[in-house]
């Protein structure tokens, strides 16, 4: 076991991340939050609700007022086994956003997409009729490309249900809040997101699918890129799907083992899972308290 996790799986997700994810532009010269409206925080990682939490009080801290947050996600593959009984992704994202802070008027719950392109059609569905308001999406890096390609091919995906010009102009207002975040115990590896447990395989089998999803789904279900993915990035992904499959072929033998493993870790250890994410709670807030003194 010790032999199949490696260095070159942080290597390879680094050069993956380096190109594959979306840059934060949602700050103007001298470092200010532009005034925005809505704030998007979606995932099964409530990493994008703090992410959203710290832009919420930016804009109060320099405008005078608050924007709403959008959250984001229906019932998941992962959600439904580590949340609340019942509790949606966007129901979870919420609790952790007024947990920290936010007002309850200012949440908004769209939780019944099942993919990412509902999520994004739910979002577009809420600004279609604001769009001279600009929108934050607060996202983790591996979300960032697949959610940014997504909503902007909307239009196409559902022609019957999207105004491209009313897309467009959306588009054009939509900016992005994308932290760096360190590929270790620091950072997105946490126990609270799942995706630090089992030696961090359900954050490398994530990021090993970022590219896979590209591929399949360029001009199908997402927009294509505007460059080229470099010949690094191919091969670091082609090493990284074939030891960690889960997002991409379960029914393997590298994708049942690492199922299994993390099924039964979250199965026993969901207490635990959750007393991490209270701890998180705890340490954000004392992040958000001093930096709004």
């Amino acid at each position: 076991m010790k032999k199949f996790f490696s260095k070159q799986d942080y290597v390879d997700a680094e050069i993956i991340l380096a190109q594959l994810s979306v840059k934060t532009n949602c700050f103007d010269a001298r470092g200010k939050v532009i005034p925005a409206k809505y704030l998007v925080c979606v995932d099964d990682d409530i990493t994008s609700a703090f992410y959203a939490v710290d832009i919420y009080f930016q804009i109060h801290h320099a405008y005078g007022y608050y924007p709403t947050i959008l959250c984001v996600g229906g019932v998941g593959p992962l959600s439904k086994y580590t949340n609340k009984s019942g509790e949606s992704e966007g129901q979870k994202l919420a609790r952790v956003c007024e947990a920290l802070g936010v007002m309850s008027s200012q949440l908004m719950i769209l939780d019944k997409g099942t993919n990412t392109g509902l999520n994004c059609l739910d979002i577009y569905n809420v600004v279609k009729n604001d769009n001279e308001w600009k929108v934050i999406m607060c996202l983790t890096k591996r979300l960032s490309l697949r959610l940014k390609q997504t909503f902007e091919f909307l239009d196409k995906q559902y022609p019957d249900k999207v105004d491209a010009k009313s897309l467009a102009k959306i588009v054009a207002s939509t900016f992005y809040y994308v932290p760096d975040e360190a590929l270790n115990d620091m950072g997105m590896m946490q126990v609270y997101n799942c995706k630090g447990i089992c030696k961090g395989v359900l954050l490398f089998s994530e990021i090993a699918s970022i590219y896979d999803r590209i591929s399949r789904y360029s001009g199908k279900l997402q927009k294509p890129l505007d460059f080229v993915v470099s010949s690094d990035v191919k091969a670091a992904s082609k090493r990284l799907a074939k030891k960690y499959p889960l997002k991409i072929n379960m029914y393997c033998f590298n994708g049942i083992w690492q199922f299994v493993w993390v099924y039964l870790y979250i199965l026993r250890k969901k207490k635990y899972i959750q007393e991490d994410t209270q701890r998180k709670f705890v340490a954000w807030r004392f992040f958000l308290e001093n930096c709004r003194k």
